[in-house]
């Protein structure tokens, strides 16, 4: 196990326990997440050593990184992501017409190949062998194995991450490349998971945001708003994930019932989104769109 001396955000020392939870999809070993008392950074502490991580994704639960379709959950899954793409795909394109992108951690490629075939020059990032297989050879895309980013050479328009910053090991080095990567007047898109939601507070230690323990790294708006400040970024516009909610609970409601309980999520999922709409909590999952300090 590796712990954290410092506080990845304001390298301090004074934590305090936010909650214990277990790995659901994989080894049900228990992990804390704790919270740092002078800026509120909540991240995993202790997390398995870097070179241990990889057998934690090992799971069928992983639905981004295959195109299956065996049940009704996947098949909706699927069918909600493509309306998430053309969402996505508006609010780039509602800063740049065309250019350049960079998509870290693009899954089976079905987001960045929205690009490509609309003329833009296109970039992804993918460790994992299923997935860059896919993308590689159903859609002819350009995809990297190495999450190394000092590797990776040029500038892009736009760089994009989806529920990816909160897995990266090395979090200050990342922002700082993707910093290095951004064109001047390029956009750096963000979505994680946001553990102030309501969701987040009703299911606590079930809530399947937590994701112990590959998600190393717990977000905040306020937080993730400070971090990226640090590596010289500025937030300009912040953006709900209202499907992740439900996609969210429903899990949660797995982890806590061992049954999806599509009707309870549900009715929870509406009440996260209305306090997301209606209050500072936010949603439980947001976009969060960044650029370059003036």
């Amino acid at each position: 196990m590796k712990t954290i001396k410092q506080c990845p955000i304001c390298k301090k020392i004074d934590f305090k326990e936010h909650i214990n939870s277990i790995d659901y999809s994989v080894s049900k070993e228990e992990f804390t997440i704790i919270k740092c008392i002078n800026c509120d950074f909540h991240f995993t502490n202790p997390r398995p050593a870097d070179s241990e991580l990889g057998k934690y994704y090992i799971s069928d639960h992983y639905i981004s990184h295959n195109n299956t379709s065996k049940n009704l959950f996947e098949k909706t899954y699927k069918f909600i992501r493509n309306i998430a793409i053309k969402g996505k795909y508006k609010l780039v394109t509602s800063y740049f017409k065309t250019g350049s992108i960079l998509d870290i951690g693009c899954g089976t490629g079905e987001f960045l190949n929205t690009f490509k075939i609309n003329n833009w020059i296109t970039k992804g990032i993918e460790p994992s062998d299923i997935a860059r297989k896919q993308a590689v050879e159903n859609l002819g895309l350009d995809v990297d194995e190495s999450t190394d980013l000092k590797n990776v050479k040029g500038e892009f328009d736009v760089i994009t991450m989806w529920h990816v910053l909160e897995h990266v090991t090395e979090l200050n080095e990342t922002i700082e490349q993707l910093n290095r990567l951004t064109t001047k007047t390029g956009k750096v898109i963000i979505a994680v998971p946001n553990h102030k939601s309501y969701d987040s507070s009703f299911y606590k230690k079930y809530w399947a945001a937590y994701d112990l323990p590959i998600h190393l790294y717990h977000f905040s708006k306020e937080t993730i708003k400070i971090i990226f400040e640090n590596h010289g970024f500025s937030l300009i516009k912040t953006k709900g994930m209202k499907f992740d909610t439900f996609y969210v609970s429903i899990l949660s409601e797995e982890h806590k019932s061992e049954k999806k309980n599509f009707i309870k999520a549900t009715c929870v999922g509406l009440i996260s989104n209305l306090y997301g709409l209606f209050t500072k909590r936010g949603y439980s999952s947001s976009i969060y769109v960044f650029e370059k300090l003036k």
